[in-house]
């Protein structure tokens, strides 16, 4: 078999079209609720996710995101710190998080000039955790790969945007780093990777999207903010990853506990909307996203525990 050959067929085992993603994310999830099955019941083992925005620069202008048009998202040269992720970590770190870390959000991490640092502040406070990163890879070299795994990245997905010979390319970047730490997401493909795509909560119409296909959606409930918590560079929690237009902020986990914030008053309003299928308020209202792809388990230990205090809060009385 000559080089060139073996080289494809690595390329291939590295492929993680959409199927396979969420194949894997599936499989992330069962693992979680099985390692913590046996454990006290707590309210913050709803999170699956935490993922963050690292940065508010991207260099490109995708036609599936917001920011194609810099008049509905504008690029600003706005980046989370490391004393900033710090803060961050070192609160789910004492509340013994035992979810996900996503760097990944509204930007591209790579033009975080401070990222490996990030990386190193998230992993010097949750030294178990899975952390992630997703990159377009036009930034990425063979040694910034090397630190950031030196820095103690868990998994680096590389999204390819414009065809299969990106990978050629991105073989040789990440020569000296192990296969099982790296997967290429094509994008470049609808119909041939199974792309789920979704208008940003509205703020992007070219999909073809219909207003049928959305008020479809009513009367069905959302386990987004049951089970992801997505916090901005500054430390602003959004009630969804999918709130490009930061209509709703619920906390600051900068300033705050996790605790406080992941049971915010807004977040619970949101939470009972969402549980009972009323997607009317905005952004829910222009979401096509359907919402119930994971969580179902988070949405189950969420609400268990607000019947639980309503219940304490009447016996109370």
């Amino acid at each position: 078999m000559s080089s060139t050959q073996m080289n494809g067929e690595l390329s291939l085992k590295k492929q993680d079209d959409q199927y396979s993603f969420l194949a894997h994310r599936r499989k992330q999830e069962a693992a979680h609720h099985k390692r913590l099955s046996n454990e006290e019941f707590d309210p913050l083992n709803s999170i699956l996710t935490v993922e963050v925005n690292t940065t508010e620069l991207c260099n490109r202008t995708c036609v599936f995101c917001p920011r194609h048009d810099p008049e509905v998202f504008p690029n600003r040269n706005l980046h989370m710190t490391p004393n900033g992720a710090s803060h961050i970590a070192r609160e789910l770190g004492r509340n013994d998080y035992r979810g996900k870390i996503s760097l990944s959000g509204f930007g591209e991490n790579l033009l975080n000039p401070k990222f490996p640092e990030i990386v190193k502040s998230f992993r010097t406070h949750l030294d178990s955790n899975i952390i992630e990163c997703n990159t377009n890879g036009d930034r990425l070299t063979s040694e910034y790969a090397k630190s950031l795994f030196d820095n103690g990245l868990t998994l680096l997905y590389i999204n390819l945007y414009d065809g299969a010979h990106q990978m050629e390319h991105f073989d040789e970047v990440m020569r000296d780093i192990p296969d099982d730490k790296y997967k290429y997401r094509m994008h470049w493909s609808m119909k041939d990777h199974g792309l789920i795509l979704n208008n940003r909560s509205g703020t992007i119409d070219w999909l073809g999207i219909e207003e049928s296909d959305i008020k479809s959606l009513q009367g069905k409930p959302c386990h987004y903010p049951f089970y992801k918590m997505f916090v901005d560079w500054n430390g602003d929690v959004l009630f969804c990853s999918n709130d490009w237009g930061r209509e709703h902020v619920i906390g600051n986990l900068m300033q705050d506990t996790l605790m406080n914030v992941w049971f915010s008053k807004p977040m619970k309003k949101i939470r009972r909307r969402l549980a009972r299928g009323d997607r009317s308020q905005s952004p829910c209202n222009g979401c096509s996203v359907d919402g119930t792809l994971f969580g179902k388990e988070s949405f189950d230990i969420v609400q268990e525990y607000e019947n639980n205090n309503r219940k304490e809060v009447i016996a109370s009385c």
